[in-house]
């Protein structure tokens, strides 16, 4: 009699239970995230040649880039290829999707490339005619220990510069310069 009244104050626990769990499931649909206004870097919708010199190498390597928009309208996309190079005999292929963030405040662009490198910046945006880009997941790799801001700056309408620099192991700052013309 005692193992037939637990069992039945546990049914009922049970019933009661479930009662209350299905009370705060919410079934109200979650609304689209908002379209982000691209409008900011449509500047770079286009075809650039580009030339990346480090100050630390005799020659610079080449870049074409491809920049759309996605179809959606929610991103910017660049294709990238770049050129091997003497003192680098690769040649890469690159994606950078760029997109703001309403929730962060801040534009956001995710890279990856053909030879398995990856990086997330963010931004606050532009500021007259320069952005400034924050890596927010630099690792450190061969005898590269840190790096700077990357800042990008409007020259033309068909010309933009971005400038950064790096640290090696032995403590010296090596600094990188790209200049980028729309073809």
């Amino acid at each position: 009699m005692l193992r037939t009244a637990f069992f039945a104050a546990l049914f009922a626990f049970a019933l009661t239970s479930s009662g209350v769990v299905a009370q705060t499931i919410d079934t109200t649909p979650i609304p689209m995230p908002p379209k982000p206004d691209l409008t900011p870097v449509t500047y770079f919708v286009g075809t650039w040649s580009c030339t990346f010199k480090s100050a630390r190498r005799a020659v610079p390597q080449f870049t074409t880039t491809v920049t759309t928009l996605d179809p959606g309208g929610r991103w910017l996309v660049e294709k990238s290829h770049t050129k091997p190079a003497a003192y680098f005999p690769h040649p890469s292929d690159a994606i950078d999707m760029i997109t703001y963030d309403p929730f962060a405040k801040r534009w956001v662009d995710v890279e990856t490339d053909s030879l398995g490198g990856y990086d997330v910046s963010a931004s606050s945006g532009w500021s007259g005619n320069t952005m400034v880009w924050k890596d927010l997941t630099f690792v450190a790799v061969r005898d590269v220990v840190s790096a700077s801001q990357v800042t990008t700056k409007k020259v033309s309408a068909s010309k933009f510069t971005s400038t950064s620099s790096f640290v090696t192991a032995k403590g010296k700052t090596v600094g990188t310069t790209t200049v980028c013309t729309k073809a």
